[in-house]
């Protein structure tokens, strides 16, 4: 049986470290107070880029294991799709060019996508504003709330 409390625990830090990841790549002139003095440090020698390329690779890897252990003929439906695959990466509602650029260059160093216009073409960025609208929207989430004049 699974510990519930572990998983709880788990997934409270794994969106913590997120959360300070966007931190780290937030821009400097965002406007907001500044709260860089609370953040740990990266690791030696990594820039924010580097760990969110780590990030990309290591659920690109388990996206893959998963495809490929699940599927009938996963490894066959993987080897066909790998190349042809269109990634969306959600990010805070203000971000843009250069948060945006230090993203794709994550994508990049991650295997995800090639670093050409091909592989850019590739690559789509929406805000969490936008990307929970629209999971409320396919989930019936607004159906009873909207009312339609």
């Amino acid at each position: 049986m699974v510990n519930t409390r572990i998983i709880w625990r788990l997934a409270a830090y794994f969106e913590l470290t997120l959360c300070r990841f966007k931190l780290h790549f937030r821009s400097k002139g965002a406007g907001e107070r500044d709260i860089g003095h609370h953040l740990p440090p990266l690791p030696p020698k990594k820039t924010i880029t580097h760990v969110w390329a780590d990030f990309l690779r290591y659920l690109f890897s388990c996206a893959r294991q998963y495809i490929q252990d699940s599927e009938p003929n996963g490894v066959i439906m993987w080897e066909s799709l790998k190349n042809r695959i269109d990634f969306v990466l959600s990010h805070p509602n203000g971000w843009e060019g250069r948060e945006q650029t230090q993203m794709r260059r994550a994508a990049v160093l991650a295997g995800l996508i090639p670093d050409s216009k091909s592989g850019h073409d590739r690559l789509s960025f929406v805000t969490e504003g936008e990307a929970c609208l629209h999971f409320a929207v396919e989930n019936g989430v607004l159906t009873e709330g909207v009312e339609v004049r």
